[in-house]
């Protein structure tokens, strides 16, 4: 709904001041986070809230890209990318960065999330560029069925019959995605676990190994594990059980909600569940 999301949605890229905020941001992220890379995203831009700004209908009018929204997000994007170079800092970047050919760095990682993640290791890695991998590993997606098995099988470095030991040595590993569109703190825990252990141990296995029956009498051990030690992980097969088994138990919390009213704040008693493992008889 462009209505909707008009008001919320992606920066004006045409305004200056948008960079002095972003500078300030990034300075501050680097200086409190001293990890090599920042992940600065790129993907699925919402190009109608774009459309539906005057002010910018305008500047690209004036800049001669009137209509042509992927140069707009060019711009914005290298923009940035050279606020984060001067930083001196590296970036990760979604695979759109990549293909809408930006100048990025030879140190940019590029991140695959799309089905045909094959290809676009096939074309990054040729290109010198380093990968990382979360198409089919989204676990806040839910599916009929042992979908662990899916994950299991998802090989980062299986991506193309003709890839050299060069191209395949630019394949970092990957990352699990678990989104919250519909996840929150009442099912994070469940629908994580025990499937994420699928695709970590794909990504520290060799890459020949994707049988699934090698991996079922562990995933299920470790999905008990998790529940001996209190966490409510559910199950993986539709066979077996575990030798122990939980129920909840409630506890009383205080929140504070703001009142949408505006000013005032009110208090609000809830009793959230908690799990406690009982044993079976």
């Amino acid at each position: 709904d462009t209505a909707t999301l008009a008001p919320y949605g992606p920066v004006d890229p045409t305004n200056e001041a948008v960079y002095s905020v972003l500078k300030d941001l990034y300075k501050e992220i680097t200086s409190v986070f001293p990890a090599e890379f920042v992940h600065l995203g790129g993907d699925e831009v919402h190009y109608p809230c774009w459309k539906s700004n005057q002010n910018i209908t305008n500047w690209m009018l004036a800049h001669n890209m009137s209509g042509d929204y992927d140069k707009l997000e060019n711009y914005y994007e290298t923009k940035l990318l050279n606020i984060v170079n001067s930083l001196n800092k590296n970036y990760i970047v979604w695979e759109e960065v990549f293909y809408h050919h930006i100048d990025i760095t030879p140190q940019t990682i590029v991140h695959a999330w799309k089905p045909n993640w094959e290809k676009i290791f096939q074309d990054a890695t040729l290109a010198g560029f380093r990968c990382i991998l979360s198409a089919g590993w989204y676990i806040s997606r839910i599916s009929y069925g042992e979908d662990w098995q899916n994950f299991y099988q998802v090989e980062p470095r299986s991506f193309n019959d003709t890839a050299t030991p060069q191209q395949k040595a630019l394949v970092l590993g990957g990352t699990m995605c678990m989104w919250g569109e519909h996840v929150d703190n009442s099912n994070i825990v469940s629908r994580t676990w025990p499937r994420a252990s699928a695709p970590a141990e794909r990504l520290w296995s060799p890459e020949y190994l994707t049988d699934v029956k090698f991996m079922e009498p562990r995933i299920e051990a470790h999905r008990c594990r998790m529940i001996y030690r209190g966490y409510p992980a559910e199950p993986t097969l539709s066979r077996g059980y575990c030798q122990v088994e939980y129920k909840w138990q409630n506890t009383t919390r205080t929140v504070v909600r703001l009142s949408t009213s505006g000013e005032n704040t009110t208090r609000t008693v809830v009793t959230p569940p908690k799990f406690n493992v009982i044993s079976e008889s």
